[in-house]
């Protein structure tokens, strides 16, 4: 799964969340790693405190459940009927809440093009991002660059405040709660990008490269091949969803982690 971290730590642009439209959104993500590329569908769907995600990862299908009022993220394997609830808090007190403003480097420029999708005016910024990490055991630097397209002030994004409450809360977090173990420096960088990200607007697409940087081993092994993530969302809807829709799955296994 940690292929497709940046997509789903970027995923957070889109939680802007209106307060009283559902919105879903679905695409398509290219990514490109180690010299290996998959490409797979995208589904998000937003509802008040709540947002799933859907994806396909080397024909594995996943969802990934956030509750930013009960501070809840569910990662559910739906090859295996399993899902695991992680709370934000105890993510955070993996990650080190200080990491993310003390050696987050983050750069998000308008470039004044723009396109569009549906209704929505999407405005490219060039972006570029470092943070610390850890690869194979070794303390790199892990950084990313490339242009993301936000839709602002769109009529699914009048209500944006309970999100942007939520994201300045200690307990936020939101990214995958594996990497708060394997990389948590890395975790907590990607979660603070959303934090920040999260009033400029909804995600319309993002094209990024992505590379380790530091002397070890690890870190020229895994930039001697490109790693590229690209996804780009094709249209999106605001009918009410139900709530069926964040909920895990009846006859799944659950453990809380």
């Amino acid at each position: 799964m940690k292929k497709t971290t940046l997509t789903l730590a970027l995923l957070g642009a889109l939680v802007a969340l209106p307060a009283i439209a559902d919105l879903s959104m679905t695409g398509r993500s290219t990514v490109v790693a180690m010299g290996m590329q998959g490409v797979g569908q995208e589904g998000v769907w937003l509802s008040g405190p709540r947002i799933r995600r859907d994806l396909i990862d080397r024909g594995k299908a996943y969802s990934h459940l956030y509750d930013v009022k009960k501070n809840e993220i569910t990662v559910i394997d739906h090859s295996q009927r399993l899902a695991q609830i992680y709370a934000m808090s105890a993510l955070n007190q993996q990650t080190d809440a200080k990491i993310a403003s003390k050696d987050l480097k983050l750069e998000l420029k308008p470039t004044g093009r723009s396109h569009a999708l549906q209704k929505w005016k999407c405005a490219e910024h060039s972006l570029v991002a470092a943070m610390p990490a850890e690869i194979g055991g070794e303390k790199v630097s892990f950084t990313l660059a490339g242009t993301v397209w936000l839709a602002r002030d769109t009529a699914e994004q009048k209500e944006v405040a309970a999100f942007i409450d939520a994201a300045q809360q200690p307990d936020f977090f939101m990214g995958i709660p594996a990497l708060a173990t394997s990389s948590p420096g890395q975790a907590r960088g990607m979660s603070e990008i959303v934090r920040r990200m999260a009033p400029m607007g909804l995600l319309c697409s993002v094209d990024v490269k992505t590379k380790y940087e530091g002397s070890g081993r690890m870190a020229a092994l895994s930039n001697k091949l490109d790693s590229r993530i690209s996804l780009t969302y094709q249209q999106y809807g605001s009918a009410p969803l139900k709530a069926e829709v964040f909920e895990i799955p009846k006859g799944y296994r659950v453990e809380r982690k």
